[in-house]
């Protein structure tokens, strides 16, 4: 391995001083492909969360004050959490909610050519990737947790 190592250290210190005009174009070649994937990855996600924002402006329309959304990725597939203020506004928007469940699994839908979005290419479900949650809902979960643990210790 040391070998292989110390043989292609020498090849490339051989490129180098034979063809430095070579390797400086090169490594300007690759730099370039660097910049102008990350502007395209930006603009993708810009342009997604905007198709996004529209969707929760559409679904939620109806309500006076529209739930919080924090976009983000898990595995290579979108995530959503939209957190409503209470329990109570949580389930009154659920007619709300799976409107925008709908318009999500629309906005992601894999093409026919291609077989899913995650590593291991998996269709994206739009019920797998939306988390609704409220304020106070860790800590129902907590005490639901720390009540269910004391009975179990009885």
């Amino acid at each position: 391995m040391l070998a292989a190592f110390a043989a292609t250290l020498v090849c490339f210190v051989w490129v180098v001083r034979e063809f430095p005009m070579y390797v400086c174009a090169g490594i300007l070649l690759v730099v370039v492909a660097v910049v102008i994937n990350r502007t395209n990855v930006r603009r993708q996600q810009e342009r997604s969360r905007a198709f996004v924002d529209d969707a929760l402006r559409r679904s939620y329309a109806p309500l006076s004050i529209p739930p919080k959304l924090v976009m983000s990725s898990s595995y290579g597939y979108p995530a959503f959490e939209v957190s409503f203020g209470s329990k109570r506004e949580m389930e009154a928007a659920s007619a709300c909610s799976a409107a925008f469940t709908e318009e999500i699994a629309t906005l992601f839908k894999s093409p026919s050519w291609f077989k899913g979005w995650g590593p291991f290419f998996q269709a994206f479900s739009a019920e797998k990737a939306i988390f609704f949650t409220y304020d106070g809902y860790l800590d129902e979960l907590r005490a639901r947790h720390a009540e269910r643990n004391h009975s179990w210790q009885r």
